[in-house]
């Protein structure tokens, strides 16, 4: 198939309408339309999610044996790196979600760990309160020995991607100070 010149594959392109959505690099790309409005929202996609509680799965399962702070250790850098690179989406209802799912297979992970010991010997031993940054939340999981903690997806701000200005280039010296102030905000 030739589109303007281009060479396309054809097993690799998909020609399709916005309203239907499509599914690019892990992130899903649709159009909605109401009475009253027409929004285009990019967020991330099906397939990116199961990908990423699979991830997820497969790290509580493979530190079977092993003690908290080693899932969290684990576990930090596929939130943190997974979460950043959602962030410039729609995403704030999957983080909380996520952030659910997380929870579920940390917890089952720690009954299995303690299979003799009472919830509340759970909790009290693995979710103390926790206080940093202006946060305060009971349901943090921290390891009991080295105090580490496993960070939350609805942590992380989403930010939007801030359009370069009309005519403004980092080439030009006179603009040097604009895009200095845009780095710093990113």
């Amino acid at each position: 198939m030739k589109i303007g010149g281009l060479k396309l594959a054809e097993d690799k392109t998909k020609i399709t309408h916005i309203l239907e959505g499509f599914d690019f690099v892990g992130f899903n790309f649709r159009r909605y339309e109401s009475r009253k409005s027409v929004i285009h929202l990019v967020k991330p996609s099906n397939n990116s999610i199961k990908s990423f509680k699979s991830k997820v799965a497969k790290i509580c399962k493979a530190c079977h044996g092993h003690n908290v702070d080693v899932l969290i250790d684990r576990l930090n850098p596929l939130i943190r790196g997974t979460t950043y690179y959602w962030k410039p989406s729609s995403a704030s209802k999957i983080f909380s979600k996520m952030d659910n799912y997380i929870w579920q297979k940390v917890f089952k992970f720690i009954k299995r760990l303690h299979p003799n010991k009472s919830i509340k010997w759970l909790i009290k031993t693995y979710f103390p309160i926790y206080k940093e940054n202006n946060r305060i939340n009971k349901w943090i999981l921290t390891g009991p020995k080295k105090g580490k903690h496993l960070i939350k997806m609805v942590w992380t701000p989403i930010k939007r991607h801030e359009m370069i200005k009309f005519n403004h280039t980092p080439y030009d010296k006179s603009k040097e100070e604009y895009f200095n102030n845009r780095n710093l905000s990113s």
